[in-house]
């Protein structure tokens, strides 16, 4: 990755939690995983190293490459790939509502979009990953640091939930994410290849997600 230094911080300010992309108001099954003592506050890095093994890398990575290569017509019909290989009803609404955020935050940031993306969103398919690639590209990081924002953002993200939840505090969410940082580095430096699909099945996480929402701080 060969980055410029203003790239750079907008690749910091992508992959904070608090940026308005439309995540932070779900856990994607971390909430119900330490409800049910599936996880603890010890295994809290390894469940999160888990996720970026499985979930991001082998769904969420090649989504966002797909959504940032491609334009136009090509773009939108990645989108209905997207949406067609969705594993489980709940995760592609949340998906989909994830999307609906950083749609609203390209347009509040007025930061354009391709046509194929938009046109997706008008459709209804407009789900949160391949949005994301797109929305990055229009922000101008190569797809290398669109991943590395992305990859770091998810793991970020997700010990700040365990911070809200009470469940990690912030000296050892920091001591954590340092010590992903190498496979963070090593799973986004690994670049999609053509005809590459997403593809997924992370049985913990997405028993988890499922799980009642009545009373909870996450939407999953």
């Amino acid at each position: 990755m060969n980055q410029s230094t203003p790239s750079v911080i907008r690749a910091m300010q992508l992959a904070d939690s608090g940026f308005p992309s439309g995540v932070f108001a779900f856990s994607w099954g971390l909430e119900g995983a330490l409800a049910d003592n599936q996880v603890s506050r010890q295994s809290l890095g390894d469940w999160i190293a888990t996720e970026l093994r499985s979930r991001w890398y082998r769904f969420d990575r090649v989504a966002l490459a797909g959504g940032y290569q491609r334009r136009d017509t090509a773009l939108g019909y990645w989108f209905e790939t997207i949406d067609t290989l969705m594993p489980l009803e709940q995760l592609r609404r949340h998906s989909l509502q994830a999307g609906d955020a950083l749609f609203a935050s390209a347009r509040a940031l007025r930061i354009g979009l391709d046509d194929g993306a938009l046109l997706a969103h008008q459709n209804g398919i407009g789900h949160f990953a391949p949005a994301h690639g797109a929305f990055m590209r229009g922000c101008g990081l190569d797809l290398s640091g669109a991943l590395a924002a992305s990859a770091y953002g998810m793991a970020r993200g997700a010990f700040s939930t365990a911070v809200r939840l009470g469940v990690s505090g912030a000296i050892t969410t920091q001591r954590d994410l340092l010590a992903l940082a190498p496979l963070i580095a090593e799973l986004a430096s690994d670049l999609p290849k053509d005809g590459d699909l997403p593809s997924g099945f992370m049985p913990l996480s997405d028993v988890a997600l499922m799980r009642p929402v009545s009373g909870r701080l996450f939407i999953n």
